[in-house]
């Protein structure tokens, strides 16, 4: 396991919390491997909450240290920047800075070098929630039991997705499922854009990595993330599913990380009915 998972094992459970906003659990699992390259993160500073997972890639050691450093590197951006700082520009300033915290470190090891870390990172204010997102990890909004917003993995057979040249469930099985188009600190640089959502209370967010998402079909995870209404029940339920999964599938299975995220206000932000038109179209096109 990493050093900042090991941190948050040591005084917890799993991740957990509650505020006059947000109630929110978290949990990482080994899975069937020999270690944890997954990380995740909450925070909260300049009168933002913010939320992370963060997936390792790049052999022996190098995907733990990717994860972990790009999730505290997320953590130091949001918590210099002052809240006249607009939340989106935040956004955009802590991914880049994940991204140059993991590749000088790659290039300063050669044991990691080449290493990288899928990012999802959700921030929520008063005024709205803001996602984004580097790699396959996902960040899902749900609301009365339906998906209302997810983001779209980057990743070759998802490139196919997007041309209609595959079904997202040929996608999630096909042999190249895992090949990255994107993440973050394999190259000096990284694409990264903000989507910003609005939410009401009883509104539900799940950042999870693709051994958790991956493990069935999308309607099966959806029906998952939405069955039980208490957060520790969704949490031990989706650790339970996915690991005897993945038992029952050889136990090679992969680490498997999530956060859940349940909203108790609404926020001041309202989307256009031509944006929740379009979002719903992309949405179903997707599905």
């Amino acid at each position: 396991m990493n050093e900042h998972t090991k941190t948050l094992e040591q005084e917890l459970p799993f991740l957990k919390g509650e505020n006059d906003k947000v109630a929110y659990q978290g949990y990482t699992c080994i899975g069937g491997r020999p270690e944890d390259q997954d990380c995740l993160a909450y925070d909260e500073a300049n009168g933002r909450q913010m939320f992370a997972v963060c997936d390792g890639m790049g052999g022996h050691a190098g995907g733990c240290v990717a994860s972990a450093t790009a999730a505290k590197a997320l953590v130091d951006s949001m918590r210099r920047q002052a809240e006249i700082v607009p939340t989106e520009e935040a956004i955009i300033t802590a991914v880049n800075d994940a991204n140059n915290a993991v590749y000088k470190k790659s290039q300063a090891e050669p044991r990691l070098r080449g290493m990288g870390t899928t990012l999802t990172l959700l921030v929520i204010d008063s005024q709205a929630a803001y996602v984004t997102h580097v790699g396959d990890s996902r960040i899902y909004q749900l609301r009365k039991g339906q998906k209302v917003f997810r983001t779209f993995d980057h990743s070759m057979v998802f490139e196919h997705v997007a041309k209609g040249e595959l079904s997202e469930e040929e996608a999630r099985t096909h042999p190249r499922a895992n090949v990255l188009s994107r993440a973050v600190g394999i190259l000096p640089d990284v694409a990264a854009s903000v989507t910003k959502l609005e939410y009401y209370a009883n509104d539900r967010f799940v950042l999870c990595c693709d051994g958790v998402w991956n493990s069935q079909p999308e309607a099966d995870i959806i029906s998952m993330f939405t069955a039980h209404a208490d957060l520790e029940t969704t949490i031990q339920t989706t650790r339970s599913t996915v690991e005897k999964i993945g038992n029952e599938n050889g136990g090679q299975h992969d680490n498997h990380t999530m956060i859940v995220v349940d909203m108790k206000g609404d926020s001041k932000y309202r989307t256009s009915i031509f944006s929740r038109l379009r979002n719903l179209f992309k949405i179903s096109n997707n599905s």
